[in-house]
């Protein structure tokens, strides 16, 4: 009987845990797409879709190669710009762009 309630035990824990880091998750992305908006332009904005932040390095879809090249010789002044504004504890140090396509904005 004791163990049955141990075990009942280390799953809330657990599930504790997996929701506390889901919602860091969730509130990390949404500071990610919120300092991405005011660091683009509102043309560039429908163009492109931060999918992640990892290692310092914001990994950035955006629709075509016009846009990869336009935003690739923004990219120190975006970088500048998207710190300013990120809540985050780590600042980005670089951002990586990559053609793909662009899911819509939840």
């Amino acid at each position: 009987m004791m163990e049955r309630k141990k075990t009942k035990h280390i799953d809330s824990v657990v599930s504790g845990l997996l929701q506390r880091l889901e919602a860091h998750k969730v509130k990390k992305a949404n500071a990610v797409r919120e300092a991405w908006r005011e660091a683009v332009s509102k043309k560039a904005l429908g163009h492109t879709q931060p999918v992640s932040f990892k290692n310092n390095v914001i990994m950035v879809i955006v629709e075509n190669s016009s846009w990869l090249y336009e935003l690739t010789m923004e990219k120190k002044e975006i970088l500048k710009k998207f710190n300013k504004k990120y809540s985050g504890r780590k600042k980005a140090r670089d951002i990586r762009f990559r053609v793909g396509k662009i899911e819509l904005n939840i």
